[in-house]
């Protein structure tokens, strides 16, 4: 983004600090915000009407969530549920909106951003039909790694059930495996990454950074 409109998007940006746990938006209670995360992660989740439901994507650090507010568009099917609280800056969708219909780069910008976010959505929802448990939670664990950029994670098994869409048993198998194998460490709801090119191998599949592949 040019330096010139992240001037203009700190003019309506205010400093908030976000908790873990925190739902940020849902289906049935948007908010029209739009958030830019400087320290904090943000699952992407799509609730089922019994509460279940399946993590799609993850933003951090230099991410952001509620971006299609500022095309105009609404909420959307998605959860927004804060996975690891911190810092993250706040602007209203509609001031954004209105902006990015005078700025041109400013909108393609927000648009590059989104479609590439979608292929990371498509990624992970076609993982969640293709590969099993083990694959899947190595995947989160470094996406977790890759948003916040932290070895040490917080993440309790029932967090990680709910975004795997598994039940907690097989989520505990697979981190059994993990385990074993060298890959993490894993107690109190903390997981320790000891070997992040044996959990990228685990996850069988190229990870995305804002949607692009990495090198």
């Amino acid at each position: 983004m040019a330096a010139c409109d992240q001037r203009l998007l700190e003019r309506h940006c205010r400093s908030i600090e976000l908790r873990t746990g925190e739902v940020l938006a849902s289906p049935h209670q948007p908010n029209g915000r739009v958030h830019f995360l400087t320290g904090a992660s943000v699952a992407l989740v799509v609730r089922h009407s019994d509460g279940t439901g399946l993590a799609v994507g993850l933003t951090g650090q230099e991410g952001a969530v509620g971006l299609q507010h500022a095309l105009g568009l609404g909420p959307g099917n998605l959860t927004l549920l804060v996975q690891r609280g911190g810092q993250a800056y706040c602007a209203d969708g509609e001031a954004l909106h209105r902006l990015s219909t005078r700025r041109g780069t400013l909108l393609r910008a927000f648009a590059v951003y989104l479609w590439g976010f979608s292929q990371e959505v498509a990624s992970m929802a076609a993982a969640s039909q293709t590969q099993d448990i083990k694959a899947r939670l190595a995947h989160w664990i470094v996406l977790s790694h890759m948003r916040n950029g932290h070895d040490d994670l917080l993440l309790t098994q029932a967090h990680l059930a709910d975004m795997l869409g598994v039940r907690r048993s097989g989520v505990t198998l697979a981190a059994v495996e993990l385990k074993a194998a060298g890959l993490v460490d894993y107690r109190r709801g903390r997981i320790e990454i000891n070997d992040l090119e044996g959990l990228r191998a685990a996850a069988r599949r190229p990870l995305l950074g804002n949607g692009l592949p990495q090198a």
